[in-house]
């Protein structure tokens, strides 16, 4: 009997994006649970959804009163009954390509793998501020962590079901959680694992939600700052 894969989708004004999205998770993943997390979009991609699920099965949550991608990333996981529990970026579908490769290091024993830019074989090819703010954000983290990792911010991961219970994260703000995650479960000697992953040139059609203009940006940035401060407080 095969695992069941749950991949949970946290949107928002993804109009151009979720369908091809959904439809690729469908083709690529043997019997997958996905799990839509909206904020109440307010482009069409609602209805693009509604239209989906008359003929695809998924789930569907739609969050008009609360917004953020880290508190859609929770309701995702509580929501879901899979073995292994990971997340894509609804506008970057061919981040799910990789999952062959993230499920075979689950199966071999690891509890977590996740996709990474900054490891051999790995590359970002966004724009030159994006790809060097995430560079400097993750080479901070690493360094003053002392973590053998060097992606924390790629947010795209699958992770045996149990982490969530056995592990006592805040979930909060952006995607910056994870970096306390990654270090709560190094220190509890919890088998990690990065894959390479090539983050391509954002296309014309993606607004990017952690680059809106360049303050939102540098705020962004001390925001994951601040959580790795906190993560060697707090641990």
């Amino acid at each position: 009997m095969s695992l069941k894969i749950s991949i949970v989708l946290c949107t928002y004004n993804e109009v151009n994006h979720i369908v091809g999205t959904i439809n690729l998770i469908k083709t690529s993943l043997e019997n997958p649970e996905i799990i839509v997390i909206d904020d109440n979009s307010t482009d069409g991609t609602l209805k693009k959804l509604y239209d989906l699920k008359k003929r695809l099965n998924f789930k569907l949550f739609v969050r008009e009163k609360e917004r953020g991608l880290a508190s859609a990333q929770k309701k995702g996981f509580k929501e879901a009954s899979g073995d292994y529990i990971g997340t894509i970026d609804a506008n970057n579908s061919d981040q799910i390509l990789y999952f062959d490769s993230l499920i075979k290091k689950l199966n071999n024993g690891y509890d977590i793998a996740f996709l990474s830019r900054y490891t051999p074989g790995g590359k970002d090819e966004r724009v030159f501020l994006r790809a060097f703010g995430s560079m400097l954000i993750n080479k901070v983290s690493k360094i003053i962590l002392r973590v053998p990792f060097t992606d924390f911010s790629s947010g795209i991961f699958l992770m045996k079901k149990n982490l969530l219970s056995e592990l006592e994260i805040i979930i909060t703000g952006y995607s910056e959680w994870f970096i306390e995650f990654i270090y709560v479960m190094y220190k509890k000697d919890f088998k990690i694992i990065e894959i390479p992953y090539i983050q391509k040139k954002d296309d014309f059609l993606i607004q990017s939600k952690s680059y809106p203009n360049f303050f939102g940006f540098i705020y962004l940035g001390l925001k994951y700052f601040f959580r790795v401060v906190i993560t060697i407080i707090r641990n």
